[in-house]
């Protein structure tokens, strides 16, 4: 038996070398990779890595499998000693080799990217860090999807923000989006009108600029028979870029048009800007 955790990684390392060396014969890198240590008690401690690119680097599985054995909240306790160890590799991808540009180029920032990701995830838990991925759909909530960053491998591109006015360019949106909208009351000088004042978590804001409105419709082609059915299929929302006297910059929504879909609008925040 074994009972240093230390030679149990030792003898880790070579047979992810050996893995690796299959992995390159078959052209395939891993994504996955299991580790079970058996004690001679009979206890058995399983052990998981997943990689956002496919990796069949001993050093680079090794790396991995050392951040998640300092992220344990248990140590990994060899007892009286590890009698077996396995390395099972059950989720494999086609890895072909790639030729770099003289300056790193794309592909070396792809895989520096991928590493980091991979290092989060491994120590923070994969669910916790996230890349957001564009989606089909006008509406803010529903505009992008978060998913594990470790399970996109290649990331959509998003529309390219250019100078505020040029045709075709999207609209500014905040760094942050409170999922659901926050209510807020707000004072106007009309009822369809751009926000004057507005009480938000018991605070004053006086507003002092204002960009807007922009008009986000209900998407209609979404509801059964393309009829909209009351407050569940949604109400036009009319957008405000707004600042306040101390210079914190919101957005901001009335929810409804006056009088047409609503008798009294409601407004609500949906986002912060920097």
């Amino acid at each position: 038996p074994v009972g240093s955790t230390a030679y149990a990684l030792a003898a880790v390392e070579e047979m992810a070398a050996e893995a690796g060396e299959r992995l390159r014969e078959r052209s395939e890198g891993g994504r996955r990779f299991e580790l079970l240590f058996f004690r001679t008690d009979g206890l058995a401690f399983p052990l998981r890595v997943e990689t956002s690119l496919p990796v069949r680097d001993a050093p680079a599985i090794m790396r991995l499998v050392q951040e998640r054995i300092d992220s344990l909240s248990d140590p990994l306790d060899p007892g009286f000693g590890f009698d077996m160890l396995r390395l099972a590799v059950p989720q494999a991808e086609p890895m072909a080799a790639t030729q770099l540009a003289l300056e790193g180029g794309e592909a070396r920032r792809e895989e520096a990217v991928a590493a980091l990701i991979d290092r989060l995830s491994v120590r923070a838990g994969r669910n916790r860090i996230q890349r957001l991925e564009p989606r089909d759909s006008h509406i803010p909530e529903q505009a992008q999807l978060a998913l594990p960053a470790i399970e996109v491998r290649t990331p959509s591109s998003w529309p390219r923000q250019g100078e505020p006015g040029e045709p075709g360019d999207p609209p500014m949106r905040p760094i942050h989006l409170f999922d659901p909208p926050q209510p807020i009351e707000v004072v106007a000088q009309v009822p369809d009108g751009p926000p004057h004042h507005f009480r938000w978590r018991r605070a004053a804001h006086e507003v002092t600029r204002y960009e807007g409105p922009e008009r986000i419709a209900p998407e209609w082609w979404k509801a059964k028979d393309g009829a909209l059915e009351g407050e569940s299929a949604g109400m036009t929302r009319d957008y405000y870029r707004i600042e306040d006297a101390r210079g914190r910059r919101y957005w901001i929504f009335r929810h409804g048009l006056y009088g047409a879909e609503a008798r009294h609008p409601a407004w609500y925040i949906h986002g912060l800007f920097a």
